[in-house]
């Protein structure tokens, strides 16, 4: 595996030949529908972006859906100042809850990775390798049992495998975040314990599940 302390400068960080791209139209298959942008986050834009090959993957992943489905992306490459601005608010909710500063700590890594400019040792989503979905039929977002960003333990991508006595309801999300998992896996990509949402192909994450050397640093626009 790849050393991300010590990366090849001439190699991942630097490699043209697979760029951000735009995922919107990229598709019929996949919406988009850029989360942060519409929450007026700064650093958002009116898009989505993915490293080629990681678009390549999603694109595999949009094709194994029955065909009244489509992938909804909500984030992919996120600046720094987007990334700022979420571990500022996430922060900012757990000090409201009279938490110590070691369990704030504890809660806040679980679900957002601390900003960083430096593209040797990127957030997740920093290196165009992250992806946020989730799935859509002719009526609209499915039901996944929680928004996206929640942070409460239903988010965790197995809550609902777990739980005894499933309603119907429950039986439907349960099927749906597997429908999920099942086409974003078999395309290549890893998924997020903690969240249902979050898919990792080619970073950190994603070498580290794998077994493979990392292929993606991190990525300026």
């Amino acid at each position: 595996m790849s050393d991300e302390t010590n990366p090849d400068l001439t190699g991942p960080l630097t490699d043209q030949k697979d760029p951000l791209l735009s995922l919107s139209n990229i598709s019929p298959n996949i919406e988009v529908y850029p989360y942060y942008y519409h929450m007026n986050l700064p650093g958002s834009e009116n898009d989505c972006f993915l490293r080629k090959g990681t678009v390549g993957k999603l694109i595999k992943a949009a094709n194994y859906l029955p065909q009244n489905l489509k992938l909804v992306v909500l984030d992919g490459w996120r600046s720094y100042e987007t990334q700022l601005s979420i571990y500022q608010a996430i922060k900012a909710d757990l000090e409201e809850q009279n938490l110590t500063q070691e369990k704030i700590q504890e809660e806040i890594s679980k679900y957002v990775a601390v900003p960083t400019r430096d593209l040797t040792k990127p957030s997740p989503h920093l290196t165009g390798g992250a992806v946020d979905l989730t799935i859509a039929d002719e009526n609209g977002w499915v039901d996944m049992g929680t928004d996206f960003d929640d942070f409460t333990e239903k988010a965790e991508l197995e809550w609902y495998e777990k739980k005894d006595k499933l309603t119907q309801q429950e039986e439907t999300i349960r099927d749906n975040r597997r429908l999920l998992r099942k086409v974003m896996e078999e395309a290549g990509f890893v998924s997020n314990s903690v969240e249902w949402w979050h898919y990792d192909y080619g970073n950190r994450r994603w070498a580290s599940a794998t077994g493979n050397s990392i292929l993606y640093f991190g990525i300026s626009k």
